[in-house]
């Protein structure tokens, strides 16, 4: 199955000639990907859950202690063997060696609970890192459009200036009636609200931007080609089932789960261990005695009867199973359908971005003939701003549309785990 893999190192080559210094988009995911809070809760708790898969392993491993204690005291045994009271230095040391060499599952399983444990955390970095990645894409994206269109309208506020004062002159000198300077005002005020709104935005965007990447947004370089998807919705779906980290997250806790039956299941059986203990005792029971002891053997526990108590975890063990089954089955649902919901949000703005791109081409067209048609006089001075409003509304159009379609696409590759670190 062809499998096209985007890696973030590719950027740099995708990307566009762009201003010096200006920082691209593999920079800014990279910057997101080093300042991300929840990047470093998942790093933690990826190895935290290493930790407890060690933790599980070395529970099959010898174990070796060692205990003592020394006193100063005084012992009268009343005369029983013709001993008198004595000051004494009792001295006790003991050194124990185990190893377990059967426990009934308990150690394979706790092993097998503590290893799908690590890979749902090690499943759960990875869908930090590609929602940390996504939404980095969307930031940026966000913080150009917003910039354009500002600039857009800035530049459509500085002609109405001037046409509302031409208007002004042209009002006094009785050419045009007060309906038509009153347009003109209203024009004007029509793009101050849109340039107000516009800068709104970017700040928003560009705090939002500085948030998630730890650094403000400077020049910014145009965003790179759009990367390479799955060819077919098919093929989507197939690399989601297969690599999607929330997927493999929601099949590892059915593993957990499994295990935690066969760990409950294990306390109703014996266990069994080798031991060896050497003890050195002085003083310990009357004045002047001595005991030296070596010993090596089998010690095994089984608890015939308990209750009820491990029935009652078993059960327990196999409801949890069946609700991680569920879970499992629930993502399976979830994940498909916004994989179709990924996809078709990809082809829709592909199609917007075409029909936005002819609108923004004829409106551009509109208002060129509309000026010079008012510079002959066939046309008034409105006419133009009114083509000059709907060629700014279509470029807005085109923008959005060009921003949807570019995160459209990386979501649908979060979504598929199409993302090579």
């Amino acid at each position: 199955m062809h499998r096209a893999i985007l890696s973030l190192a590719m950027l740099p080559c995708l990307t566009a000639a762009s201003p010096a210094l200006a920082q691209d988009l593999a920079a800014a995911v990279a910057d997101a990907l080093a300042s991300a809070p929840a990047l470093a809760e998942a790093s933690a708790g990826k190895a935290a859950a290493d930790a407890r898969l060690d933790r599980a392993r070395a529970e099959g491993n010898p174990l070796l202690r060692a205990e003592g204690s020394y006193g100063v005291g005084r012992i009268d045994n009343g005369g029983f063997f013709g001993l008198t009271a004595d000051d004494v230095s009792p001295l006790a040391l003991q050194a124990i060696a185990e190893m377990p060499l059967y426990a009934g599952g308990r150690i394979a399983s706790a092993i097998d609970q503590a290893q799908g444990g690590a890979d749902m955390a090690r499943f759960g970095a990875e869908q930090a890192r590609l929602q940390t990645i996504v939404l980095a894409v969307g930031t940026y994206t966000e913080v150009l459009t917003s910039r354009k269109l500002e600039a857009r309208y800035g530049q459509l506020v500085t002609e109405l200036v001037e046409t509302e004062r031409q208007a002004g002159l042209r009002f006094r000198a009785g050419e045009i009636a007060s309906s038509e300077l009153a347009q003109a005002r209203a024009r004007k005020a029509e793009a101050d609200a849109g340039l107000a709104q516009a800068q709104g935005r970017r700040a928003s965007a560009e705090a939002a931007y500085q948030r998630l990447t730890g650094k403000p947004a400077g020049d910014l370089a145009p965003l790179p080609e759009l990367p390479l998807v799955p060819p077919t919705l098919d093929q989507a779906l197939d690399m989601a089932r297969t690599a999607n980290p929330a997927l493999r997250q929601a099949k590892a806790a059915v593993d957990v789960a499994r295990a935690g039956v066969r760990s409950a299941r294990a306390e109703g059986l014996p266990t069994v261990g080798a031991f060896a203990e050497a003890a050195h005792v002085r003083d310990q029971f009357f004045p002047g005695y001595k005991a030296d002891s070596v010993a090596v053997g089998l010690r095994g526990r089984w608890t015939l009867w308990a209750g009820g108590r491990v029935a009652a975890q078993t059960r327990a063990a196999d409801a949890d199973l069946d609700a991680s089954e569920a879970r499992l089955r629930q993502a399976e649902q979830a994940l498909d359908g916004m994989v179709i919901d990924a996809w078709q949000g990809l082809i829709t703005a592909r199609r917007m971005t075409e029909a936005s791109q002819l609108r923004s081409d004829a409106a551009a067209e509109a208002l060129r003939g509309t000026r010079l048609e008012a510079q002959v006089g066939a046309k008034p001075t409105l006419a133009v701003l009114d083509a000059e409003r709907e060629a700014i509304e279509a470029e807005a159009a085109l923008l959005q549309a060009d921003g949807m379609r570019t995160v459209a696409a990386w979501r649908l590759n979060a979504l598929t785990g199409n993302i090579a670190p």
